[in-house]
């Protein structure tokens, strides 16, 4: 086994490096089923896919652990801006536009005569006086703005929702890893279940080939017996006749095989021009086991029911977060943010002057949202019911499930046993009734009813082991447990 084990990985290391999607592989080595399984849990892509499933584990967690934690965000801004007013609002609401023209105002003033000796003014006069305001050009400029700012925020309560949230990705993360199992379990019954088929066409056309010689041989001795008058040409004409049957009966079956080992090498996931033999399988007889054992070790191994739970897990955590938002939420932030506001003529800076911090302390209850919260609740606990009856239902037929697959294979093996027995009657008969025709003693008839009774006995006999494999299988899948 070991040697098998490293020629399978010598084999895999060269076909890799050639083609590492679609492997070839050839081999004068028979491989074990065990070998062809490692095969398609490498390289079969449907497995690969649910495979990429589990990469989401590590981050999801981390995810979930996140929630817990504050959120920090940082911004940074320059910008410059340029602005232009050609109108400005007069004192009675009116408006007018730039630019304006100079004006002259007159006005009065008082003026002293003379000051008397105590420092008083005296003799005063009012006297008029001219003045004139300039015009205004249209008010126009740029100014430079530079800013950054670093903020955190942290929810200090949310009802209990991340909690419920980091449930619920542990859950994913166990039901990400039982479908990679739950697939595993599944390929590896196709896998075995195609190469029975693969085994069980080989011997038909071995058995094809052991006929065509059988008719050889009837031939032959057909023609000997024509030559010393013995038997008419007819007989030498319907032994050909048989031959020629025989011969594209095999041509057939080669076929058959060819492409039973392509849909085997399609299940592997490798080039379906891969050639190598099969190590042929054991059987096991159903009185092995013993079925109420068996429906206990499918509560045990059955990954299905094991990933039902866990939906059903994963729906009531579901239940529990919508249920947190009928309750208030608290929150806490941090924001720290400098700032400088200058001229075109001033270049940007990453080290403003103006600083500004701000605390906050936020309490949100969310009272009434048009009954929003009620059609997402009552969405939730319709899916965790579903789950719950799902998971129900896979407990009621796992049972019935194992018992009616340990009663088919126990059906199948008696079948088998009569199916031997009845090849050997039929061999003998072949036998005897060949010897008989060599004699003289029967008619090329009873040869050819003799030789088609024996053709028919093998097949069923191959059909039926082939049936009693499956079956074997087909227990396996029930229970969740390989047998081999």
């Amino acid at each position: 086994m070991r040697l098998r084990v490293l020629l399978l990985g010598i084999l895999l290391a060269g076909s890799v490096l050639a083609d590492p999607q679609f492997p070839t592989i050839q081999s004068d080595t028979p491989l074990s089923l065990d070998s062809l399984v490692a095969l398609g849990f490498r390289y079969n892509p449907a497995l690969r896919q649910t495979t990429f499933d589990t990469q989401l584990n590590r981050i999801g967690r981390m995810n979930a652990i996140g929630n817990f934690l504050p959120t920090v965000s940082f911004g940074m801004g320059f910008s410059q801006s340029h602005y232009r007013n050609p109108t400005f609002t007069n004192a009675d609401g009116s408006v007018s536009s730039y630019p304006t023209t100079p004006q002259e105002f007159t006005d009065y003033r008082v003026v002293w005569g003379d000051t008397a000796p105590d420092g008083s003014l005296s003799d005063p006069k009012i006297e008029p006086y001219t003045y004139t305001l300039p015009g205004q050009d249209v008010p126009e400029g740029d100014s430079r703005s530079s800013s950054w700012s670093l903020s955190l925020n942290e929810s200090i309560f949310e009802g209990g929702r991340r909690f419920f949230l980091y449930r619920m990705a542990k859950s994913q993360e166990e039901i990400n890893n039982l479908s990679v199992v739950d697939k595993q379990k599944s390929l590896a019954s196709q896998i075995a279940q195609q190469v029975m088929v693969v085994l069980t066409q080989e011997k038909l056309l071995d058995l094809d080939k052991r006929l065509r010689d059988q008719r050889k041989d009837a031939f032959d001795l057909a023609k000997a017996r024509f030559d010393v008058g013995a038997v008419t040409e007819l007989d030498v004409l319907q032994a050909q006749i048989a031959l020629g049957s025989a011969e594209n009966t095999i041509t057939s079956a080669q076929r058959e095989l060819e492409a039973q080992t392509e849909a085997l090498n399609q299940i592997l996931g490798i080039d379906l021009k891969s050639r190598f033999p099969l190590e042929t399988a054991y059987n096991v007889t159903p009185f092995e086991f013993e079925i109420d054992g068996l429906v206990q070790e499918a509560y045990r191994y059955r990954t299905d029911l094991r990933l039902s739970e866990l939906s059903v897990k994963r729906a009531r955590d579901n239940v529990n977060v919508y249920r947190t938002e009928y309750l208030p939420s608290l929150s806490f932030s941090w924001q720290y943010s400098r700032s400088r506001q200058t001229g075109k003529n001033e270049n940007w800076t990453l080290d403003p002057k103006n600083e500004n911090t701000y605390y906050g302390l936020n309490l949100r209850w969310n009272l009434f949202d048009g009954f929003t919260r009620e059609y997402n609740l009552h969405t939730q606990k319709v899916s965790r019911d579903k789950a719950v009856e799902s998971e129900r239902q896979m407990k009621l037929s796992l049972e019935k499930s194992v018992r009616d697959a340990y009663y088919n294979l126990e059906k199948v093996y008696n079948q088998l046993q009569i199916t031997g027995r009845n090849r050997e009657l039929a061999e003998r008969t072949l036998n005897l009734e060949r010897e008989r025709y060599r004699l003289g003693a029967t008619s090329a008839l009873g040869l050819r009813d003799a030789q088609v009774t024996y053709a028919q006995a093998e097949t069923e006999h191959l059909q039926k082991t082939l049936e009693y494999q499956s079956s074997v299988i087909a227990l396996e899948l029930a229970v969740g447990k390989n047998f081999r």
